[in-house]
């Protein structure tokens, strides 16, 4: 009873704030207030025809996605060459991918800022990518070295003695037995990404501006239920996701196949 109790307690502590984002998204009022006088579609249509709002969350998407595929790109070589490599050193190596998680976003971001301008890049896409890539690529490193981890080698073994070449048995095998870990590691990589403000606003122009800088910007010269309007656009986005993710693979599939590789 006191567990039940406790569970719906913090339940509503988490969901209120959400629930009041969305009331204030349908207010009729031209200021943020709670309850709302009335209910209107105004601040919706206003923020979907809204390119201030509208192209850094083009913006935003593209980046997600970009760094999500980056992150997998360099995270599944790393994780099996972590797993089978078979070389000392492999603790302090995944310690170091690892260590973006305990450094302070802020301190993070200046050290990129700098590093890129040295090597020319500077702001602009590809740096916010290189940031982004940098930010996610635990997360990414995480999953799939849990999957690759309780991967059965026996079955890469198979496939060479068929006489399948290493790329076939990549592609084939190992690709298969990663893609919980893979497809795991890019909702929480594109969700990171999506939400990231410290990196985006040290690297991003006018032309590359993500979401969150957007929504801080606008926040810091007007007070009005855009601001709720764009948010609820924000949730509606990463439930989409979730829903998706479950459709197309199932989340309790996924779940399966890591404990059952």
């Amino acid at each position: 009873m006191i567990r039940s109790a406790y569970l719906v307690v913090a339940g509503l502590f988490i969901l209120t704030p959400l629930v009041v984002v969305v009331v204030v998204a349908f207010t009729s009022a031209s200021f943020v207030s709670f309850p709302p006088p009335g209910f209107s579609l105004r601040w919706i249509t206003k923020v979907l025809a809204d390119p201030a709002f509208m192209r850094p969350l083009v913006n935003s998407v593209l980046l997600g996605l970009a760094a999500a595929l980056s992150a997998a790109a360099l995270a599944v070589p790393a994780a099996l060459a972590l797993v089978r490599g078979g070389f000392r050193g492999t603790a302090e190596i995944e310690s170091f991918l690892l260590s973006p998680l305990s450094l302070p976003a802020l301190i993070l971001s200046i050290a990129l800022l700098f590093y890129l301008s040295r090597l020319g890049v500077g702001a602009g896409f590809i740096g916010l990518l290189v940031g982004h890539t940098v930010i996610v690529l635990p997360y990414m490193l995480r999953t799939v070295l849990a999957v690759a981890r309780g991967a059965d080698p026996a079955l890469e073994e198979a496939a060479f003695v068929l006489g399948a070449d290493p790329w076939r048995s990549f592609l084939h095998v190992t690709l298969p037995i990663l893609r919980p870990g893979i497809v795991a590691g890019a909702l929480f990589s594109f969700l990171v990404s999506f939400d990231e403000v410290a990196v985006a606003l040290l690297l991003s122009t006018v032309s590359t501006m993500t979401l969150p800088v957007a929504i801080l910007n606008h926040v810091a010269n007007n007070y009005d239920p855009a601001i709720a309007a764009i948010s609820l656009i924000k949730i509606v986005l990463v439930v989409a996701v979730l829903v998706a993710l479950e459709l197309g693979f199932g989340l309790d599939r996924l779940m399966l196949s890591r404990r059952r590789p």
